[in-house]
């Protein structure tokens, strides 16, 4: 299970994107990190923070792959509950 981010920590730690880390196992400081590595992180948040859409997206592509040996089942189902609910929707907007 995920942990929450440190207070203070950005927006990429907490989406754990896979990018380019100096260090094998500990997390490169600002004073040893490049400073192109430093931009690039920035402008990924940015970037990412401008559509929260992906970030919601990415959350649950991430539940799903924790779930991959259920899938033979669940992925039916969400099938299912999205169909009905989208026809109800739209029943409903009909009847406007």
């Amino acid at each position: 299970m995920n942990k929450p981010p440190a207070t203070g920590a950005s927006l990429l730690d907490a989406l754990q994107l896979p990018l380019p880390r100096l260090g094998a196992n500990q997390p490169p400081t600002p004073a040893t990190t490049p400073a192109w590595q430093r931009q690039l992180q920035a402008i990924a948040e940015v970037q990412l923070a401008r559509f929260p859409f992906l970030i919601q997206m990415r959350a649950i592509w991430r539940l799903l792959r924790e779930e991959r040996p259920n899938w033979a089942w669940l992925l039916p189902l969400l099938a299912i509950v999205f169909v009905r609910t989208y026809r109800r929707e739209r029943e409903r907007m009909q009847l406007r």
